[in-house]
């Protein structure tokens, strides 16, 4: 019996609280660890000599250039962006993107890369500011990511997601580079 008269719950109110602050907690940490993962990439990638780099040039005549994949990443951001941030308020919307039309429509090619950095730099400052203070309540958030099918993912693997497919992105762009200095 609690104090207020009112029997506990099965398993026990306390049992069950303490397993929810514990998931929570976890989470939190989780969402955080995320973000500094991203902030380690971003400050790495921002920090290397950039404007040494061949920006227009591609590995193929069906390949992007690394102009097109920044701008690529900078699509990317935008989408996600919006699934963590519509995640905080609703749940099971459909946000998804063509990317090779993203980046045709876009032009990245003819933009100056010194603009097209800045603006990936200032989005994912914006995307590690909402994974710090991402809400524990909506830890179970899920959003339908699929173009062709309904395909549910949670807000934690899309954040996982996000920084896995940056990372490879910006590991092609430095072997890309290798592979046309040999």
């Amino acid at each position: 019996m609690h104090l207020s008269g009112f029997p506990l719950p099965a398993g026990g109110f306390r049992e069950d609280s303490n397993r929810y602050f514990l998931r929570t907690s976890l989470f939190k940490s989780t969402m955080k660890e995320i973000a500094r993962d991203l902030e380690r990439i971003l400050e790495d990638f921002l920090h290397t000599d950039l404007l040494s780099k061949d920006w227009t040039y591609k590995a193929g005549p069906n390949k992007w250039s690394k102009k097109e994949i920044i701008g690529h990443l900078i699509d990317s951001a935008q989408i996600n962006l919006q699934r963590f941030v519509r995640s905080t308020y609703s749940e099971n919307f459909t946000l998804t993107y063509d990317q090779v039309e993203w980046v045709d429509a876009q032009h990245y090619i003819s933009a100056e890369i010194e603009e097209l950095l800045e603006l990936w730099r200032l989005l994912n400052r914006q995307i590690i500011r909402v994974l710090e203070n991402y809400p524990t309540r909506r830890l179970q958030i899920q959003s339908d990511t699929g173009k062709t099918g309904v395909c549910f993912q949670t807000v934690e693997y899309l954040a996982h997601d996000y920084v896995n497919h940056l990372n490879h992105h910006l590991k092609a762009i430095e072997l890309v580079e290798n592979s046309s200095q040999r």
